[in-house]
């Protein structure tokens, strides 16, 4: 089923959205985890001047950057973990924003770093991380979000004996990366 904004506010109330929604979200995003999981990823926008989602025109060379699988896409290795990408403008040049996935192995944390570019939001799959952001400190873990503002440092840690997943949303197609010293 198809949910947007309009029939996900009248279905339920916006004090109950996170408890009803929330799960089925999780539900998906955990789907995208699985090995025969697809998922679509971008659309474009209706033109301007129309709210009417059926005029807009899909050809067959951009259905292949709308869907990707992500059994098929590579997963980019690092010492503490992995990314897998699922958007981003090198994949679809057309793409505003980038989304993905990463693991960060027990025991393990990324870099402190920032993105001079975008905002990112985390979304915990399974897990649970300590996460620094900025000069604060947060535990986060399955079910919960954190949006990092343009600039700041920050960095997760896992917490526990089994890795952290979360899905990753960059507010640019270009996701800028810079380490910061510690």
């Amino acid at each position: 089923m198809f949910f947007n904004d309009t029939n996900l506010s009248t279905r339920y109330p916006l004090k109950d959205f996170a408890v009803r929604v929330q799960p089925v979200w999780q539900k998906v995003a955990l789907a995208a985890l699985t090995a025969s999981a697809c998922t679509v990823v971008s659309c474009s926008a209706p033109p301007k001047g129309t709210n009417d989602m059926n005029v807009t025109k899909i050809d067959d060379q951009a259905l292949t950057t709308l869907v990707q699988c992500f059994t098929e896409v590579e997963r980019v290795e690092h010492s503490w973990g992995w990314l897998k990408w699922l958007m981003n403008d090198k994949i679809d040049p057309k793409a505003e924003m980038t989304f993905g996935l990463v693991q960060i192995n027990a025991g393990q944390e990324n870099p402190l770093h920032t993105h001079p570019n975008c905002e990112e939001i985390l979304y915990m799959l399974s897990g649970s991380c300590e996460h620094r952001i900025g000069d604060k400190t947060v535990m986060l873990e399955a079910g919960q979000m954190i949006r990092i503002p343009t600039g700041v440092p920050h960095r997760a840690k896992t917490a526990g004996s089994e890795p952290m997943r979360a899905v990753i949303v960059y507010s640019s197609g270009d996701r800028q990366f810079v380490m910061v010293e510690q």
